[in-house]
């Protein structure tokens, strides 16, 4: 049976027993309990989280997080870090794994960044770190599995009224593209 790996946040979190279940019989998902957070949180875990021999695939997504602003008035990860931190992240999960996999950022309702919130998210800046990551990975060989497209079709059905995670419509969108992708190349 194959074995994947799914990372990330809150966001994975949601998904991830929903995946599994599509995949069930063909591979076995598991992924860290722990909320992978930020990319530099990610990277740090990266050692504890993944299988010592390999596996077949690793789908993983940082985002969230990194583009949060914070009380200062600057975003969590400047871009530059994002990137580079995403590089070492794919050099890693590229030697752990025969298929790697970049999910882009989910997007955030647009009232998010102005609703008073402790870790306001503007859209503007997840796709700009989508795009400079998608880029960046896909150079290095990573797959990139766009999941801000589709949900962004209808942010307020797939979004939830906390404005940052997902609604059960959106988990489940995300989950049956995430199988279908790993399905498609039997992983």
């Amino acid at each position: 049976m194959q074995q994947v790996v799914l990372l990330g946040d809150s966001i994975r979190l949601a998904y991830q027993a929903r995946v599994a279940g599509a995949l069930a019989g063909q591979a076995a998902v598991s992924g860290p309990e722990d909320n992978c957070r930020f990319s530099a949180y990610t990277l740090f875990y990266l050692a504890q989280w993944l299988p010592a021999d390999g596996c077949d695939a690793i789908h993983w997504n940082n985002g969230q997080w990194d583009t949060c602003y914070m009380p200062d008035g600057r975003i969590h990860t400047p871009l530059a870090t994002y990137l580079e931190l995403q590089e070492r992240i794919a050099a890693i999960v590229l030697r752990k794994a025969r298929r790697a996999i970049f999910a882009t950022t989910t997007p955030v309702w647009p009232e998010q960044f102005a609703s008073g919130g402790p870790h306001p998210r503007r859209n503007e800046d997840i796709q700009a770190y989508n795009a400079a990551a998608a880029e960046r990975l896909g150079r290095l060989g990573v797959e990139i599995d766009d999941l801000y497209t589709p949900l962004a079709a209808d942010i307020k059905r797939y979004v939830s009224a906390d404005m940052v995670h997902l609604t059960d419509a959106g988990n489940e969108l995300c989950a049956d593209r995430i199988a279908r992708l790993l399905a498609a190349r039997g992983t």
